[in-house]
């Protein structure tokens, strides 16, 4: 079968429409969409009406053919998977006893496309790129929709290839040397001051994810090509390459959510580089599936009517199959 193919933003994103449950077990569908996942700047989704239902076990069949599916869960994450798989609920559906089944994020809905570019001001919308505080982050992710409300909760990309070289030569080697502090402690207690029902890590767990340091500029293992790279809700400070954090500086980041100034290096260049020449606006339908290479997009989610509506989407994430 031949699908329709569309572009999204230049040569930065590409969908495949009409594609079936089968379709995702094809050998040379499978290489097509690899192939043009990568040609597009790490940004591919299909869609078609039967994806709706997609299993477990064929959704995570489907994630393999991007990378090494991660299968530990994250901590204080463990009863928003789907029971049996190393998938991700995140949305706004309960357990029958009424907890929160899926993990939540109460931000604000878009209002206009002039709402994508990131405003300073507001520090809203909150791009970033997944997962910088793992020892070995993830090359993407893979997100499936499995219900959408009518209008809100879009999904945003933009292209950290193109906006890399767009800088000025003198801002690009500004960023050489410079290495971003990542903290899942810093992270959960971040988005805790905003969304309450959001976890924070306890002592023990925050003693087992120790903070990690990445590039602001990191050059794409199998391409070689440079994007920006580090900016995460986890990403605490930024240093030159190497330099000793004290305890006192990592527990005021960590333990009050205190986010150092260092961090404006990257929030300086967040509204050029969010502009509409880079980014995408991916307005979610259900049966969706989109993967994303962590390695040359950053994202954001957005807000909906979250009293009115419910959204579920499962996420998977990717590690480097090498």
């Amino acid at each position: 079968m031949i699908h329709p193919m569309v572009t999204l933003n230049g040569n930065f994103g590409v969908v495949l429409e009409q594609v079936l449950p089968d379709d995702l077990d094809d050998p040379a569908f499978r290489a097509q969409a690899y192939d043009l996942w990568f040609a597009h700047g790490g940004l591919l989704a299909v869609r078609g009406e039967r994806l709706a239902d997609l299993s477990p076990e064929k959704l995570m069949e489907w994630a393999e053919n991007f990378g090494a599916v991660e299968q530990k869960t994250q901590a204080g994450r463990e009863d928003k998977t789907v029971p049996g798989f190393p998938i991700l609920r995140i949305g706004n559906i309960c357990h029958p006893d009424g907890t929160p089944a899926a993990q939540f994020s109460n931000v604000p809905q878009l209002s206009s496309d002039d709402d994508i570019r990131y405003n300073p001001r507001t520090r809203r919308p909150v791009w970033h790129t997944d997962s910088t505080f793992r020892k070995n982050p993830p090359i993407g992710s893979v997100f499936h929709c499995r219900s959408a409300p009518p209008d809100g909760a879009e999904t945003l990309f933009a292209d950290m290839q193109k906006a890399y070289n767009a800088l000025p030569e003198n801002e690009r080697r500004k960023l050489d040397g410079l290495e971003a502090i990542c903290s899942l402690a810093h992270h959960d207690k971040k988005i805790n001051s905003y969304s309450p029902e959001y976890p924070v890590l306890t002592p023990e767990q925050r003693a087992a994810n120790p903070p990690r340091r990445v590039p602001l500029a990191l050059r794409h293992p199998v391409s070689d090509k440079p994007a920006l790279y580090g900016l995460n809700s986890s990403t605490c400070a930024i240093v030159p390459e190497g330099q000793e954090i004290k305890t006192e500086d990592l527990n005021l980041w960590d333990l009050e959510g205190v986010e150092d100034d260092s961090v404006m290096i990257w929030r300086a260049m967040l509204p050029f580089v969010t502009g509409p020449e880079f980014t995408v606006k991916w307005e979610w339908q259900p049966g969706d599936i989109v993967v994303w290479d962590n390695r040359s997009t950053i994202h954001s989610g957005t807000g909906f009517d979250a009293d009115q509506h419910t959204r579920e989407m499962w996420r998977i994430t990717l590690l480097d199959a090498t």
